[in-house]
């Protein structure tokens, strides 16, 4: 007996005499491509479309053969076609829901790539016509919104949610796609996050439910909407600073507290932001390409948010919430990766500031990532302002934080040459020089002991070096009358006290090594020195430490994040591919109709 394979629709017979056949849905479709309606003959025609196996290939390769002319001779037929695949939505049979979402990928997909370079709304026409236009995706969003709420299965959710993901990636632009109008107007915003707010269906389509959301929110986000009544507030400039925390408590199911807190690191519980953390600490190793350098930029924008929202910074600082967060680090010949049981239980924000620690010490570089260190940096005073602001005495090793900045400041120095040649070094050095001066001013309002702000005063006189270094590299550059003047001098009048903490003590330290006679002091003698001589030290009151400039993306980050949303937009219309979208094991789920 001649076997039968399955190719591009066909049925094709092993014996070479036999023409082609093909298969029943192929000519179904192939019906709907003449300019008859296809029902006229056959009444049953859409009932019996609908209960075939969809030929996503077939259908979405036939759209995109005919040409505009071609495609304007059937409209009818396929917004009827697409009519009939919202009514099937609808249907108690789950296999004509299946076949009717698939359909509708295609169609869609098919039209838009068919169509690329006329307008959305002719789009509109083709697909449902203008004057149903409304309704359809009325209908279509409310099928979808139940679909994605019921009890029913993950799979049929899966392709609901493959089917917005379609609707919404048909254009690299998403803003030029007017079909989202409509998708706006029936909001399946509540839908989406009931996935994300249930752990079983989050798993399971937390990964295409938050990339629709992304997506979704940069709709036109940049434009004024007045037909909506919203009012848009321009973003003031002028800096500010942190609101007073507000005291509120994120839900307990979260946190753990340090006693109840198992030794394994692995079954502790977690949250959201711990994820993101650990997330971040993996994709900010390496920005050396371009979508690694991006993703490390995204990464450290939501840090910026977050350090400057106040409910957020009263749970990262909130000393009852306790969590072992175990951050990826980056390889290096000088220090060995610590055990996860040896990581210290402690609230958020020292995670955090460990992130920013470690991205400052592993990314001084050739290929110097400018615009990551300087949010970094904007990240870590922001938290100090906070912490300053609510007078929080965190318990945190400080002096990892100080080193790290003085090594980067060398750094700066080393390479001066170098990197003036693309970056302005001076806007990093004095943000730097300026986080010293907020520790100097501030630091007995939110360092945890008084010995902590001993121990800044030791590490500055102990790398007055690589003060003074600085000093100098500005000093000649703000004397002369080139480019960087006004930069350099900028951290010139910034560096006024700690010059004045190293030239006071430094000599108090030589006399007391000269009377004691010993040649070398040890820390705790040092540390000696500068508590009897605190009295005798004379610093300058500066304005501002404490103020910063709001994040705002409109303008300085709009074209990051336009592009940012066509190459996801690209990603995700290139991933949706014939078989993700055929869902076998789904169809298999549903093979059997009552």
């Amino acid at each position: 007996m001649a076997q039968v394979e399955k190719r591009g629709g066909l049925l094709r017979k092993s014996s070479a005499s036999k023409k082609p056949l093909k298969e029943k849905v192929v000519l179904m479709y192939d019906e709907i491509f003449m300019t008859e309606d296809p029902s006229k003959c056959s009444p049953r025609f859409w009932e019996e479309l609908f209960l075939m196996k969809v030929n996503l290939e077939y259908l979405e390769g036939k759209l995109e053969s005919l040409d505009g002319e071609e495609l304007m001779k059937i409209k009818d037929n396929i917004n009827c076609l697409f009519q009939h695949c919202i009514q099937a939505l609808g249907e108690e049979h789950p296999i004509r829901v299946v076949n009717a979402l698939q359909t509708l990928c295609a169609l869609i997909r098919g039209v838009h790539q068919k169509n690329k370079s006329t307008s959305g709304f002719d789009i509109i026409n083709m697909l449902m016509g203008f004057d149903k236009a409304e309704l359809c995706m009325k209908n279509l969003m409310e099928s979808l919104d139940s679909l994605l709420c019921a009890e029913g299965s993950e799979s049929l959710k899966s392709l609901c949610l493959k089917l917005l993901l379609c609707l919404v990636t048909v254009t690299d632009n998403i803003s030029q796609n007017t079909i989202l109008e409509y998708v706006m107007i029936n909001s399946i915003f509540e839908a989406i996050l009931q996935i994300l707010s249930h752990p079983p269906s989050r798993r399971e389509h937390g990964y295409d439910a938050v990339v629709l959301l992304a997506l979704l929110v940069n709709y036109r986000k940049y434009e004024s909407h007045p037909e909506m009544g919203l009012v848009t507030t321009p973003v003031s400039p002028a800096p500010t600073t942190p609101v007073t925390p507000l005291g509120t408590t994120p839900p307990s199911s979260d946190v753990i507290s340090s006693v109840e807190l198992p030794l394994d690191a692995d079954v502790q519980t977690s949250n959201l932001l711990i994820t993101f953390l650990k997330y971040s600490s993996i994709v900010m190793q390496d920005t050396k390409d371009e979508h690694r350098l991006h993703s490390g930029k995204l990464c450290l924008i939501i840090l910026t948010c977050i350090a400057e929202d106040q409910y957020a910074n009263a749970f990262l600082h909130d000393d009852n919430m306790n969590f072992r967060v175990n951050l990826h680090r980056m390889p290096m010949r000088h220090r060995k990766k610590a055990a996860d049981k040896n990581l210290p239980c402690r609230p958020l924000v020292c995670a955090v500031l460990d992130l920013m620690v470690e991205f400052i010490v592993t990314h001084m570089m050739k290929e110097f990532p400018m615009d990551l260190y300087i949010r970094c940096i904007q990240v870590v005073h922001k938290l100090l302002c906070y912490q300053k602001k609510c007078r929080v005495r965190l318990h945190y090793t400080w002096r990892e934080l100080w080193s790290a900045l003085i090594n980067l400041l060398k750094f700066l120095m080393s390479n001066e040459t170098v990197l003036l040649a693309k970056h302005n070094i001076f806007t990093l050095a004095l943000m730097i020089v300026n986080l010293f001066n907020m520790f100097i001013t501030y630091g007995d309002t939110f360092l945890p002991t008084p010995s902590s702000y001993d121990e800044l005063y030791y590490e500055i006189i102990r790398m007055h070096q690589s003060f003074d270094n600085l000093y100098s590299m500005v000093l000649r550059l703000s004397t002369n009358a080139g480019q960087w003047k006004e930069a350099a001098s900028k951290v010139t009048h910034a560096l006024v006290n700690i010059r004045a903490i190293i030239n006071h003590f430094n000599p108090k330290i030589e006399s007391y090594a000269a009377v004691n006679h010993i040649s070398q002091l040890s820390e705790e003698q040092v540390l000696e020195v500068v508590r009897a001589n605190y009295d005798t030290l004379t610093l300058k009151l500066q304005d501002g430490l404490d103020q910063y400039e709001r994040y705002s993306e409109q303008h300085k980050e709009a074209a990051f994040f336009k592009e940012l949303v066509r190459s996801i937009s690209t990603n995700v219309r290139r991933n949706l591919a014939f078989h993700t979208l055929s869902q076998e094991v789904l169809l298999k789920e549903f093979s059997t109709i009552s």
